[in-house]
């Protein structure tokens, strides 16, 4: 009862301590109690994370291999699987297999052709080759470029090479060894084969018809994963029987991880034993300091095999552990000072900015807090003076917006000079044009008069984009009657976007620019595209594209970097007007950009979704 008692007043008197006080009893407590902890089991737990995190890393980057790799011989497959599929193949290899003298030459020089062009996006391919039935080969070669010098064929018996005869027999893919051989032509190359029957499905009772033959180059297997050769980790490829298929060092490329070469499939634990006594005989390590990992890919014909070098890993453990506990002792005393300075720096530093703010919660507009350095607290004053300095200037700009609006109010007043006898006289003309049988003039007066009580009538409305298209394409028409369709103007607009909001007139001016400043251009055939489409669900964008004479830069930078601000609006025309409203209604959500060269001009501009 009277340790509950002294605990409660302990807490009650330290809740009510200053808060720069609390600040450093909690960083004595957070400093020195960790760092002792960390002392007395720094060594441990050093030791036991270089390898529980060395071999999460090994197991993550041989996913990653792994995955590399299978797509590596994925891509042979579809590959094979396309040309075998495709009929043409086996209706050329027919005269070819039958040697018709009168379709051989044809035949072959198709299938020839046709190799060719696989072999152009295929860069990892060395040579692609089909044997027929009578021992005829066909093939194009990527390195000697023809389909009568090969590389990867040169041997003539490789028709009756063990590969092909098994590709005959079986169905399915068959993988060789790795090879290597060097031509004074062409240079040495490492490379292995990967064979499969060509079958014609309409008659396959009667067997394969010929054999596919891939000639991989294994340097393009060896950028996929990467492979590297360490004083700490070894990455290769070998298959079931252990010949190495792929290996970061040239010379072992070809050799068998087992004692002598192996004519059955070895299972994995044989695989893991045979190439940790492989790695540790080509550099001299000692079995027992290596994690090796494996993973088997193409229905376990391969497998990708990582040899790590623990002893290395590891071999800086101590070291590491000390350097840790020194500078553990020598942190604590550096942050027991830090923390007494700190926590008087925070006292002062708080009660300024509290001072500040009591001031400005009784409504002094001019207060502002002194800041000293680039800290924290300095931000939260500098934060502070710039709400009060944004808080003067939106009460100043929120002033000037009303008198503004106002302003275009009594502008657009006086802009209505009685509409309803001009329309009155408008339809006057129209019925004098309709009797004298001018019903072009009389189209003309209808539209003018739509377009005149469109723009007239609450110039600042939000109205449906379909309504804003509705009058684009009146324009329109009245413009291409003036200019006696010298222009094109096509108009693409999403359908669900058709109910969308939009303010008034704010695309006719970038149109009526484009007509009279752009036109006529330098194509002899002048176009404009309007585009309007949704963005992200957050914007509907506007693009005017003409192919017209262009801007000039010093025009096309002022648009982008208008102060609207400065811009009166009884002055503002055009793109400039545009601009103005586009920031008075929608302010920073709404957007405005030109791109302008000799091929015409691009205005682009972004709005709410509404």
């Amino acid at each position: 009862m009277g340790r509950k008692v002294f605990m409660d007043r302990f807490w009650k008197k330290f809740r009510d301590l200053p808060i720069a006080k609390k600040i450093l009893v909690w960083l004595l407590l957070l400093i020195i109690l960790p760092n002792l902890l960390i002392e007395i089991v720094a060594y441990q737990l050093n030791v036991a994370t270089i390898r529980n995190q060395t071999g999460d890393l090994i197991r993550a980057n041989l996913e990653l291999t792994t995955s590399n790799v299978e797509n590596f011989f994925i891509s042979c497959d579809s590959l094979i699987q396309r040309i075998y599929t495709d009929t043409s193949y086996i209706e050329n290899l027919e005269p070819v297999n039958l040697w018709d003298d009168s379709r051989y030459d044809a035949a072959k020089y198709t299938i020839n052709e046709k190799l060719r062009e696989i072999m152009y996006i295929n860069e990892e391919i060395l040579g692609i080759a089909i044997a027929g039935k009578n021992g005829d080969l066909l093939f194009y070669d990527n390195i000697s470029n023809s389909s009568s010098r090969s590389f990867c064929f040169d041997d003539p018996d490789i028709v009756n090479s063990d590969l092909v005869l098994q590709a005959w027999e079986k169905k399915g893919t068959i993988y060789s060894k790795t090879y290597h051989k060097m031509r004074s032509e062409y240079g040495d190359k490492d490379y292995f084969y990967i064979a499969h029957q060509l079958t014609d499905f309409n008659n396959y009772r009667k067997g394969p018809v010929g054999v596919l033959v891939l000639c991989v180059d294994e340097d393009a297997l060896k950028q996929i994963y990467h492979a590297e050769d360490t004083a700490y980790s070894t990455t290769f490829i070998v298959n079931k029987y252990g010949d190495i298929i792929s290996f970061p060092k040239r010379t072992s490329i070809g050799d068998n991880i087992f004692d002598g070469n192996k004519t059955q499939p070895a299972d994995e634990v044989s695989l893991k034993e045979a190439a940790v006594s492989y790695i540790g005989n080509i550099e001299t390590l000692d079995p027992g300091n290596m994690v090796i990992n494996m993973e088997g890919i193409v229905d376990r014909e391969f497998y990708v095999v990582n040899v790590q070098n623990m002893k290395y890993a590891l071999k800086n453990a101590n070291f590491i552990t000390a350097v840790i506990i020194l500078i553990g002792l020598f942190t604590v005393i550096i942050c027991i000072l830090i923390s007494i300075w700190f926590s008087e720096d925070t006292d002062r530093s708080v009660k300024r900015i509290l001072k500040g703010m009591d001031a400005a919660n009784k409504g002094d507009r001019e207060v502002r807090i002194e800041t000293e350095g680039q800290d924290e607290f300095s931000r939260i004053s500098n934060h502070f003076n710039l709400m009060m300095d944004e808080i003067t200037a939106s009460e100043a700009q929120e002033k000037e917006a009303l008198i503004r609006e106002k302003h275009a109010e009594i502008k657009s007043l006086e802009a209505q000079i009685n509409p309803h006898f001009l329309y009155n006289t408008l339809d006057a003309i129209n019925w004098v044009a309709i009797g004298q049988k001018e019903y072009t003039i009389s189209k003309m007066l209808k539209s003018l008069a739509g377009i005149l009580r469109y723009s007239v009538h609450k110039s600042n409305e939000v109205v449906r984009i379909s309504d804003e298209l509705e009058y684009l394409k009146t324009y329109i028409y009245l413009q291409q009657q003036r200019f006696e369709y010298s222009f094109i103007c096509t108009i693409e607009a999403d359908e669900d976007i058709q109910n969308c909001k939009i303010h008034k007139l704010l695309i006719q001016p970038l149109l009526e620019n484009v007509l009279i400043h752009a036109f006529p251009g330098p194509t002899g055939e002048d176009e404009v595209n309007i585009c309007i489409r949704e963005v992200d669900e957050e914007y509907i964008q506007i693009t005017v594209k003409d192919n017209g004479v262009g801007m000039e830069a010093s025009l096309v930078e002022l648009f982008n970097h208008l102060d609207y601000r400065k811009e009166r609006i009884e002055s503002s025309i055009g793109v400039r007007n545009v601009i103005t409203r586009i920031k008075l209604y929608y302010g920073e959500k709404g957007y405005f950009h030109v791109e302008s060269d000799a091929r015409g001009t691009c205005t682009e501009l972004r709005i709410p979704y509404e």
